[in-house]
């Protein structure tokens, strides 16, 4: 009985780490292991951070790839969401289809990756944790946590810039913004899809007034407006195209 516990045991073991290692995390040939955390703290020129994935088949048969997220440490006002093969709205907590991943070997670069927009006025970090898996092995999750750090304004502090709340929103055929400058700034403002495209863009020639945008042309979803001062954004404001 008890020769029969130990080789039970061992051999629950083994089917543990052969299932552990039908799927990595890694990027660009750095590997990482097994719920693993890393720092995401650069941001896009459009004030997103973005954590860039791929994953990796261990085994000799295609998979169905499922990802999945649980947001472990929240702030108020920082909005995440993930991209697989599409992105999805801050509400979607599993991927809705699988994408498909070819025996040994690795997703290409663009296909998985992470995001979180601050609030304008927030800071601090937020940590979100990622699974994937086979659709047909549920069980059988492999995970990663993302840390999303926003530190100190990356602008002078006694400089003020303001870009103020979209309206209407949601917004079916025009979306405007209120902004102010404090000065004679090189500014603009561009609106953002959730894949990080600029689809519109205003330059802005006086120091305070109201920008808008024709936004009958932009498919339903989520959206960025960003203002940029001297090519680095400060303000980010998020809206909803919703026909």
């Amino acid at each position: 009985m008890i020769r029969k516990s130990i080789f039970t045991l061992m051999f629950l073991t083994v089917i543990g780490w052969v299932s552990a290692q039908s799927l990595q995390f890694e990027l660009n040939g750095t590997v990482y292991t097994e719920g693993e955390s890393i720092v995401c703290n650069t941001q896009s020129e459009w004030g997103e951070f973005i954590q860039d994935m791929q994953l990796r088949n261990l085994t000799g048969q295609d998979m169905n790839i499922l990802v999945e997220k649980e947001v472990l440490d929240d702030i108020e006002g920082c909005m995440n969401y993930f991209c697989w093969g599409m992105c999805f709205s801050p509400d979607i907590i599993v991927s809705p289809n699988p994408v498909a991943v070819a025996a040994n070997s690795v997703t290409e670069e663009g296909a998985l990756s992470f995001h979180a927009m601050f609030d304008e006025t927030i800071f601090g970090k937020v940590q979100v944790k990622y699974y994937a898996y086979d659709e047909r092995h549920p069980e059988e999750k492999v995970s990663i946590v993302v840390v999303f750090h926003k530190s100190g304004a990356g602008v002078d502090e006694q400089v003020r810039y303001n870009l103020g709340h979209a309206y209407p929103n949601p917004a079916s055929t025009e979306v405007r913004f209120d902004y102010e400058l404090s000065g004679s700034e090189n500014a603009s403002v561009s609106v953002y899809n959730l894949l990080g495209q600029e689809v519109l863009r205003e330059e802005l020639n006086v120091a305070q007034g109201q920008v808008s945008f024709s936004v009958a042309d932009l498919n339903e979803g989520i959206y960025f407006c960003n203002l940029k001062v001297n090519g680095q954004a400060v303000s980010t404001e998020k809206f909803i195209v919703k026909k």
